[in-house]
């Protein structure tokens, strides 16, 4: 017989054979969920519970007609035969259900939630009394369960269960008193006194609100129980075995910052400087472990030098310590923000990711990489409001540029809110970070906190505390030279000491020296550690080394003894990384060359072998393990793909919305060399290189990639030359693809010249090339810009007919509404809006502005909006609504300066120029106009530069003789000729009013000399 599962937590799902079962109405829903839970009932049973007020002949035969449409839904019958009085289901049909499941287990992972959530027969009493009874039976019996196996776990000293026991039972029931008394003591007993003195407050405060009436008088007397535990330990901490001598005052820093001991906060970060093996992370990790931060949701990272070509790198393991931390507090994030935040960081929002991919649009793909990010500090800014964050960065002294650049913006965005961060860092700073610790200690959101190393007298006591006996004066001196006071060299000393007993003398490199000791297993483990550029997976280690998972185990476990090792358990698996990177340098220069490379083409073959279908590769890691494997071609055909993924989140134009990468992806600096060194090594790669094909391919992605960024950046002949090669190489190769995708970048060539033409002659090759892929999203851009070409000839009517039909188009191929084209259904609103707007009729302009902003705001925040606001500034103020207009230019100027769009964007700054004048800011006005022009003279619209220079006509009117040299040093001297300049612009483009405005005031200029 067929299988049938059904999932009844929550909202019920039954699928027959894999299949969706639906039923045609919800008598019969019910009537097999009811059987599905009880096996059998006798017929009368049902007929009480589904038709209690119809005639028992009329009852039958609906509940026969019932039971047909289960049998038809189903495709099979599952009752049992021959029982006339009773409907049973079958002993023969393969049922599993998850109720009956979790009933007989009485496993907690099978409680999905509400029985039958959402699903009701509201005129039906006897069956409602029923389904909730039964929901009421099961939801008592979980939170016992909860609460039993939450008691038993504290008991067993599993902390963190318990812990999430509680949090699961007072998700459903947050005034149980005896779930937050035995979260309470949990939090005891893993010394997180504050948060459990917030429970207690948390659970008085809704009692009270709710009832009316006070805890329990024991809970009470738990609440000051804790709260003198938690005096004891303030007056009195806990000493480690090591003292912090040297850094009590970084100590009273630290507890300043997160608003603990006496001293007062002085900004939202503090920088912990010092040079390696100082003890920045050993003082990191007393104050984190040794004071209660239970309060505080900590998320802690590490740079590595191996990831400083990456792009925010370390960011990626904030994000993750985020998102558990958010869900073990339950503390959700908006759905917008998160899938726009997910296009950098995808652990926010699995499944749901935004990755922009090949298509296109009218401004930069590239802000969508900043609104990202702007999306990514708002979850911050929430999460903040709900319990204080602190973020620790260690060693971001090799930290990558755009980590650096978001780590600026949460210091700045969220200095007045409960965040702080904590960073750690080597004396000697690489000039951008240099420039990063300047910048926040002159803006005060970051101040500097420098650790020595230990006097002789104190490596003397050090060494003291850590050897049994410790150590006569002239070993003590003796190590003092060796080590120079530098805590970790004196870490591995004592270690040394305690594993041979009595050294003859103290070796001068005491790392070498533990190192000699290990066994050839050990030291083989090591070697494989310090090639990864960052953590190293278990998995990939007993993969690499072949060696059995049980053998490999009590290798890590020893080497961790032996502090050489760190274990971690990131994003659910098994990893380890050094110690410290001083240890993992030493063990890198005792590698031979050979088996280092190695290793490292060990590696990359590994990640690439893990790839999934459909998934990005990790970029970054291939090139560095390839590079340093001597592997040219492979490191070649990953900077490549690499390339081609950076440009298309910062230089494509707009997006679709599809699958994002499960890697950062980053650009090199000096972007114009680095394509030229790359057709360098692809000419030596074609000299030996026998994958010919691979290598065409290759170049067709590189020349693509570099045609984007010469467009994007105004670099017109650069870019023409580029496709031009581009488009030949597609002809010899028959490549229909890349060809469309080659003269795209041609129409936008057009689209930022005011080029017709060009826009003309290569949409209709494009239209030519869709022959019969009317349902793609190539086609629905087609129609897009094809509607665009008719708005820039002034065919308002047919713009619109084209442009509707592009909307149809992209709606069709998103059915589910997941808002893969959300953008380029706005920009194409954002068009039909345009048409209006240049006929005059504002309303049905600004319904349409109205339609594309929604959009939009669909996936949160996401490029085109900047755009999209000046140009419904554009038409409030051509309607007379000036302050509306001033408001919609600022917020868009804010936009722009945030994201890194250009398109329009002289336009806004010309309009706020002009209001910066009314209100008597010619200076401002100056500023503004200047960076329009400039903008306009890098991309060279023709459109922005006829508009920027119109405004600048209305400002010399408005100045009316007032002197502001900064403002007339923009413009010509004689007004006529001011005037010409203007309209050798403006006649470029189709007819509009602004043209017409200029016509008369050079006929106005022109004349006024007849006259006098």
């Amino acid at each position: 017989m067929a299988r049938l599962d059904a999932k009844l937590f929550g909202t019920p799902q039954v699928t027959a054979d894999g299949r969706p079962v639906s039923l045609p109405y919800k008598k019969a829903d019910a009537l097999l969920y009811y059987l599905l839970l009880k096996r059998q009932a006798p017929r009368s049973e049902l007929i009480g519970l589904l038709w209690p007020d119809t005639d028992s002949q009329t009852a039958l035969k609906n509940l026969r007609h019932a039971i047909y449409s289960i049998r038809k839904g189903l495709g099979w019958d599952p009752f049992q035969g021959g029982r006339r009085s009773v409907l049973e289901i079958s002993p023969e049909a393969e049922i599993w259900c998850d109720v009956s499941k979790y009933l007989t287990s009485g496993r907690l992972e099978l409680y999905g939630g509400e029985l039958l959530k959402g699903f009701s027969l509201p005129t039906e009493r006897g069956f409602e009394d029923w389904l909730e009874g039964e929901r009421t039976a099961l939801q008592t019996g979980y939170l016992r369960q909860l609460l039993e196996e939450g008691s038993r776990a504290l008991d067993q000293e599993d902390l963190d269960r318990a812990e999430r026991l509680c949090l699961d039972y007072l998700e459903i029931d947050p005034v149980e008193e005896n779930a937050v008394v035995l979260l309470m003591r949990v939090c005891c007993a893993k010394r997180q006194f504050r948060r459990a003195i917030g429970l207690y407050q948390d659970l008085s405060h809704r009692l009270s609100c709710e009832f009316g009436i006070s805890p329990l008088k024991e809970t009470t007397s738990l609440y000051y129980k804790i709260a003198d535990q938690w005096n004891e330990c303030s007056a009195q901490p806990e000493e480690p075995r090591e003292t912090l001598m040297g850094k009590e005052a970084a100590l009273r820093e630290l507890l300043a910052l997160c608003g603990m001991g006496t001293g007062t906060q002085r900004g939202p970060g503090l920088l912990l400087t010092g040079e390696a093996g100082v003890g920045k992370t050993y003082l990191l990790d007393h104050f984190l472990s040794h004071h209660d931060l239970s309060g505080w949701m900590v998320c802690r990272g590490y740079c590595y030098q191996t990831e400083m070509g990456g792009s925010l790198a370390v960011w990626n393991s904030i994000i993750m310590a985020l998102v558990a931390e958010l869900e073990l507090r339950r503390v959700p994030i908006p759905a917008n923000y998160a899938r726009t935040a997910a296009a950098l960081f995808p652990g926010l929002a699995p499944g749901q990711e935004a990755q922009l991919t090949d298509s296109d649009c009218d401004f930069p793909l590239q802000s969508d990489y900043y609104t990202a990010l702007r999306s990514v500090l708002t979850i911050f800014s929430i999460a903040a409001r709900k319990t204080p964050i602190l973020l620790v960065f260690e060693d971001i002294h090799w930290m990558d540029r755009s980590s650096m650049e978001l780590l600026a913006l949460f210091l700045r965005r969220l200095n007045h809110q409960s965040a702080a961060v904590i960073c750690t860092a080597r004396d000697i700073l690489p000039p951008h970070m240099e420039g990063f610790v300047e910048e926040g200690l002159r803006d005060h959101v970051l101040f500097r906190r420098a650790l020595r190393r230990f006097t002789q007298e104190e490596t003397g006591r050090f060494l003291h505390q850590r050897v049994d006996g410790g150590l006569g004066e002239d070993l003590v001196e003796r190590a003092y030279q060796n080590t120079g006071g530098n805590a970790l060299l004196l870490d591995q000393l004592a270690d040394a000491l305690a594993e041979r007993g009595e050294l003859p003398q103290i070796p001068e490199d005491i790392i070498a020296y533990r190192l000699s000791s290990l066994s050839q297993d050990e030291r083989r483990v090591l070697e494989l550690v310090a090639v990864f550029t960052s953590w190293a997976p278990f998995q990939a280690l007993s993969a690499i080394l072949r060696r059995d998972p049980l053998e490999l185990t009590h290798l890590c476990c020893q080497l961790t003894q032996k502090k050489l090792l760190v274990e971690s358990t990131r994003e659910g698996g098994l990893e380890y990384s050094f110690t410290h990177e001083r240890i993992k340098a030493t063990v890198a220069q005792k590698q031979s060359e050979s088996g280092r490379r190695l290793l490292h083409l060990r590696v990359a073959r590994y990640l690439e072998d893990r790839l999934e279908v459909g998934q990005t590769a990790p970029y970054d890691q291939l090139i560095h393990h390839y590079t340093a494997g001597g592997d040219r071609f492979r490191t070649f055909r990953y900077r490549v793909l690499s390339l081609n993924a950076y440009a298309g989140l910062r230089y494509e134009l707009m997006p679709t919305l599809t699958a994002d990468p499960r890697t950062g992806l980053s650009g090199p600096d000096g972007l114009w060399e680095y394509f030229q060194t790359m057709r360098a090594e692809l000419a030596g790669l074609r000299r030996f290189t026998p994958e010919q094909e691979e290598l065409d391919r290759l170049e067709l992605i590189l020349l693509h990639v570099e045609s984007r960024c010469c467009i994007h950046d105004g670099r017109y002949e650069e870019g023409l030359e580029v496709l031009a090669r581009l488009l030949d190489c597609c002809a010899q190769m028959g490549d229909r693809d890349m060809e469309i995708q080659g003269r795209l970048q041609l129409v936008y060539y057009g689209i930022q010249t005011g080029n017709g033409q060009v826009m003309e002659e290569h949409l209709s090759i494009i239209g030519g090339l869709l022959k019969g892929m009317e349902r793609s999203p190539e086609y629905g851009v087609y129609l897009r810009l094809s509607g665009l070409l008719e708005l820039m000839r002034g065919s308002y009517p047919r713009a619109r007919e084209i442009l509707s039909q592009a909307v149809q188009t992209f709606q069709a191929l998103d059915p589910k509404m997941d808002g893969r084209y959300t953008i380029n259904i706005a920009g194409a609103y954002n068009y039909i809006a345009e048409t209006y707007r240049l006929e005059r009729a504002y309303d049905q302009a600004f319904r349409y502005y109205d339609q594309a902003i929604a959009y939009n705001r669909n996936r949160g925040y996401y490029p085109g909006a900047a755009l999209f606001y000046t140009n419904y500034g554009v038409a409030a103020y051509q309607s007379g609504s000036m302050e509306e207009a001033k408001s919609l230019f600022r917020y868009a100027v804010e936009l722009y300066e945030e994201s890194h769009e250009y398109s329009e964007y002289p336009v806004a700054l010309a309009y706020l120029a002009l209001f910066d004048c009314q209100e008597g800011e010619p200076g401002r006005a100056a500023e503004r106009l200047s960076r329009a022009l400039e903008l306009c003279d890098t991309i060279g619209s023709p459109r922005w530069k006829g508009i920027t220079i119109y405004i600048t006509w209305k400002i010399r009117k408005l100045m009316n003789g007032n002197r502001c040299p900064a403002l007339e040093a923009l413009w010509p001297e004689g007004e006529e000729e001011h005037c010409v300049w203007c309209l050798s612009y403006l006649r470029r483009l189709q007819p509009r009013m602004e043209t017409a405005e200029m016509e008369r005031e050079l006929l106005r200029v022109r004349e006024e000399p007849r006259q006098n």
